[in-house]
């Protein structure tokens, strides 16, 4: 099990969130579209500091599982929501053109306020949350 001073938690001095804050912020419009294999894998668009990352074919973005709890990643979710909101950022994580889960300024939580404790956080489907988190999982 897994120490509470070892899970990944974003605290009010953090830099990178900081500075990953700022970048999305930064980008005023654009987009950006990666291939794997002659296939469309993700687009992340950006317009007014409002970004969203499409994961076209979630995946090949396989993640190792660890034995951090749902609510744990949640709660840095939340303080990444946060350090968006502080900054006028919204971004939006997408699963093959569907909406999965909103962070920072433009989320606008109702029932995930009652599990997160943010207002900085909205699962918007919690269909598609699954199936991302499924679609994620290893073997």
């Amino acid at each position: 099990m897994l120490d509470d001073k070892e899970h990944l938690h974003i605290d009010e001095q953090d830099a990178m969130a900081e500075w990953l804050a700022l970048a999305l912020y930064a980008a005023k419009a654009g987009a950006i579209a990666v291939d794997f294999g002659d296939e469309p894998a993700v687009k992340i668009t950006a317009k007014n500091g409002e970004v969203s990352v499409d994961l076209l074919r979630p995946t090949i973005f396989k993640v190792q599982q660890d034995e951090t709890g749902l609510f744990d990643k949640l709660k840095t979710a939340s303080e990444f929501g946060k350090k968006l909101s502080e900054n006028g950022v919204t971004l939006s994580i997408l699963r093959r053109n569907k909406e999965a889960i909103r962070l920072g300024k433009g989320a606008h939580p109702s029932f995930s306020r009652l599990i997160t404790k943010s207002d900085d956080i909205q699962m918007t489907s919690t269909s598609e949350l699954v199936k991302l988190k499924r679609d994620m999982k290893t073997d």
